[in-house]
């Protein structure tokens, strides 16, 4: 079968473009990294304003299957938009070393420092918001979710989200046992092309290779590869 090659940032894709197939095993190490320019990437597109609170992208796939279920939950009076979608490496970069450096005067040791930041963010190169799979919806404040109509929206997703292809990412660690981040009901995967890309992940990425920010030395003390890029709910897997 002929195949046209697109170059985005070391991203290699078939003429399968868009299909589900194109994903088992054809991106780089950069993709999977973060290393992605979402703006000039054919593969994503920008969250409509009516769908999301700011600016931010989507695989294509991604944003039409969080369309559908947004469109069902409106119907049911539920509204759905997405707070925060894809997330390259330099944007997790950003996120992540703000917090190192007004935590790490508080901890005796990098690895403190590292744990505590990551019981809700990701190091870089290791965030599924890389992808442009996962988004976080509505809020990232727990509390919102566990009364009005935070509660009843979140009701809504784990009676319907499963049906869009949608996953919980993050469940509760004392229920689930397991491991890497704190519960976040807000982030949700798209699991027809997340559980590809998180295969290749585990194919083609080490600790070794998750470099390049403030801290990252931590990366192979911690495992973050073993623990936290894996450390997904058991109904994502």
């Amino acid at each position: 079968m002929m195949k046209t090659t697109l170059i985005f940032c070391g991203l290699f894709l078939s003429n399968l473009l868009f299909g589900q197939s194109s994903w088992s095993d054809s991106v780089s190490v950069g993709f999977l990294l973060g290393q992605t320019n979402y703006e000039k990437n054919a593969l994503f597109i920008q969250v409509p304003s009516n769908r999301s609170t700011k600016t931010c992208y989507l695989l294509k796939e991604v944003n039409s299957a969080f369309d559908s279920m947004a469109v069902a939950a409106q119907k049911a009076g539920i509204s759905l938009k997405v707070v925060s979608g894809g997330r390259n490496f330099e944007m997790q970069k950003a996120i992540w070393e703000r917090k190192w450096k007004s935590r790490r005067p508080n901890f005796k040791s990098d690895k403190e420092t590292a744990l505590d930041i990551l019981k809700y963010s990701s190091m870089p190169g290791t965030s599924r918001h890389h992808w442009g799979t996962d988004l976080d919806i509505n809020s990232v404040d727990p509390a919102y979710f566990s009364s009005g109509k935070g509660k009843l929206e979140y009701e809504w997703l784990k009676k319907n989200a499963a049906s869009f292809g949608f996953c919980q990412t993050y469940d509760n660690k004392a229920e689930s046992k397991r491991t890497g981040y704190s519960e976040e009901k807000w982030h949700y995967t798209y699991m027809p092309i997340s559980h590809k890309l998180l295969k290749q992940y585990n194919e083609k990425i080490t600790n070794e290779l998750i470099i390049g920010f403030l801290g990252s030395s931590t990366a192979k003390e911690i495992d973050v590869v073993k623990f936290y890029v894996n450390g997904i709910s058991s109904l994502c897997d």
